[in-house]
């Protein structure tokens, strides 16, 4: 978690959704060239026994080289490495460049390349990065594709196409959507006693049910909850729930001292009735690889996490269902979810963007691909392309796909998180230990979280 705290607050800043179609969809018509043959004024070419191939003919045949590049783990290279094949295979005149790395490298490489105008064509983009980005024009309209259906998004809701959108232009595609929320082990509530949550919970019942798990449990060392002060994610849906942004529209700080009093205050109070974790144990779980972590290790019944990963930790849970639940509304029932995903975007560098957006066409659309891909990036965003996948998934896949369509139903957006937020978000991490550890104040802790904040983002 450190590591990517540290390069999202390094990095210059900028969270595959698929309709079912059997191939990519053509690309738009190239513009003709100043000066084309065709017009009135233009002499008849003298007769031919032979004509030569029409020049759009001709270049369906020129090879062509696209530079792809995305984040991951090995498994994911191998998937991407499969989709890309296919992709030269339908189209033997296109050669894929892959370049791809883990996920701080790719950030880190990608702003450099791009500040030198080298970009690779097609990229791997995400919802916290891609403001900054689209701001100084790096990425390219997918509009006009989008338009004639080259890039086919028919079968996108409508939340996950404006979410691809910058100043109400497509500069991205969804590859896969997801929604973070908290989790529970079913095993651990039945061995409790204590009667499973309701999905649509509030932050009172959240609280009362945290208060029946630690009635329950014998065990020192076992808490009810994951301490969730740190979650930057988490702030921006409780600042949605009380009308405002984390981040407003302008790129600037939208809450006030009294709202992180409110946060932190929820969180110290749990902490106090020792229904989460002290401040020691967070902060040594807090970098811990998934299989090592409070929830895998039995240590905590509730736990928040993106819902695309519930296959990971049911992978490591052998006793017991990973079950999503939403974020707690407020007691007045507001909503504040958001839709988080990893995108596909076309870079203004590219020497061949209509082969670009055909690819990323039939990366989102192809049957083939849609099979190979599944749920690497969350779930699909065609609900089409979902019931296509679902019979080949597993069970805890399956949940995964059917919490996020559930979440999708409500699910807003934010305003595009300005460059920055990398900061804020470590900034959080630390404002929330040190109030944890009793160094500070939650009044002074609040005061401290949004007079840095904000002078972060006044920068």
């Amino acid at each position: 978690m450190k590591a990517v705290f540290s390069v999202l607050a390094s990095v210059i800043f900028v969270s595959g959704l698929t309709a079912c179609g059997g191939g990519s969809a053509p690309a738009p018509a190239a513009p003709a060239a100043s000066g084309g043959t065709g017009s009135a004024s233009t002499p008849a070419a003298p007769a031919s026994p032979a004509p030569a191939p029409a020049p759009a003919e001709a270049k369906k045949q020129d090879p062509v080289s696209i530079r792809f590049a995305w984040w991951g783990d090995g498994k994911r290279h191998e998937k991407y490495n499969a989709i890309a094949d296919l992709y030269e295979k339908q189209h033997p005149n296109v050669k894929i460049v892959r370049e791809f790395g883990s996920f701080n490298d790719y950030w880190d490489k990608l702003a450099t390349q791009t500040a030198g105008n080298n970009a690779p064509d097609v990229i791997g983009m995400h919802a916290t990065y891609v403001a900054d980005y689209a701001r100084r024009n790096t990425l390219i309209d997918l509009g006009p594709y989008v338009t004639s259906g080259a890039i086919n998004l028919k079968d996108f809701p409508p939340a996950v196409q404006e979410a691809g959108k910058v100043n109400g232009k497509t500069v991205m595609v969804a590859q896969g959507v997801t929604m973070t929320g908290w989790n529970y082990n079913s095993a651990m509530f039945d061995k409790l006693g204590v009667k499973y949550p309701d999905y649509n919970w509030t932050w009172d019942d959240f609280k009362a049910k945290a208060a029946e798990l630690q009635k329950a449990i014998k065990d020192n060392g076992v808490w009810a909850s994951v301490d969730g002060s740190n979650d930057i994610t988490g702030v921006q849906v409780f600042a949605r729930q009380r009308g405002k942004d984390l981040f407003n529209a302008e790129g600037k700080l939208g809450v006030n001292k009294d709202d992180m009093v409110a946060w932190f205050s929820l969180w110290d109070q749990l902490r106090k009735a020792k229904m989460i974790p002290d401040a020691a144990t967070t902060e040594q779980y807090i970098n811990v690889s998934l299989d090592q972590g409070l929830f895998v290790k039995g240590k905590v019944a509730l736990a928040v996490f993106p819902f695309n990963q519930i296959p990971l930790y049911q992978n490591y849970i052998k006793d017991g269902e990973v079950r999503a639940l939403r974020r707690p509304l407020d007691p007045q029932g507001k909503e504040g979810e958001f839709i988080e995903g990893a995108y596909l975007a076309v870079t203004s560098s590219s020497k061949n963007p209509k082969e670009a957006a055909d690819f990323i066409n039939f990366f989102v659309n192809n049957e083939e691909v849609v099979k190979i891909f599944k749920l690497e990036q969350g779930a699909l965003g065609s609900s089409k392309a979902n019931d296509l996948i679902k019979p080949l998934l597993s069970p805890p896949e399956q949940k995964t796909i059917d919490a996020i369509q559930t979440s999708l139903k409500t699910a807003g957006q934010l305003p595009l998180p300005p460059a920055g937020q990398g900061a804020v978000r470590t900034l959080l991490v630390e404002t929330a230990q040190s109030i944890a550890f009793g160094q500070s104040t939650i009044e002074k802790g609040a005061q401290d979280f949004v007079d840095k904040a904000a002078a972060i983002l006044n920068k």
